[in-house]
């Protein structure tokens, strides 16, 4: 968790989420 960011990795990818 970075500045409020969160990274969940997949398979497929990347997915990037926002928490306020």
């Amino acid at each position: 968790v970075n500045s409020g960011y969160s990274t969940l990795t997949f398979g497929k990818g990347t997915m990037l989420l926002v928490s306020p």
